[in-house]
């Protein structure tokens, strides 16, 4: 017999982490959005045409962004739904197939975290390297 207790816990858990992700894809789309707009703001002052270039390349990966992190919500809030059904339904026991899917999701997370914090850092580098009418 499983305990129901250490299960319940359990879930708990899985619900807390997956609450977690939801913040955090909200927060990274926020910081996405802000990036974009600051780039919006100075892109018609750019004069070389290999910064803007870059420009063009920093535009085009904040949209995939959006993309991404909208899909993400999405399944996050999809896989919250799951959690708090689980979570309701006494005695019940989490699949292996639902673990995988959160295990997966962990990884994405986890990659979609670094792989923001990495672009931020080369776009603000990027921007403080531009010479914007004149000025450097």
């Amino acid at each position: 017999m499983v305990d129901t207790k250490m299960i319940s816990s359990s879930t708990q858990q899985y619900i807390f982490e997956n609450s977690s992700w939801i913040r955090l894809i909200e927060y990274l789309h926020q910081e996405n959005t802000h990036m974009k707009n600051r780039l919006s703001e100075i892109i018609d002052q750019i004069t070389n045409k290999e910064s803007l270039g870059l420009a063009e390349q920093y535009q085009s990966k904040f949209l995939t962004k959006d993309d991404l992190y909208d899909h993400m919500l999405h399944v996050l809030t999809g896989q919250a739904i799951k959690w708090k059904e689980l979570r309701s339904k006494p005695g019940a026991v989490i699949s292996a197939e639902i673990k995988r899917t959160h295990k997966k999701i962990r990884e994405q997370m986890e990659y979609i975290e670094h792989d923001h914090t990495l672009i931020k850092q080369d776009y603000n580098t990027y921007l403080s390297s531009l010479s914007i009418n004149g000025k450097q």
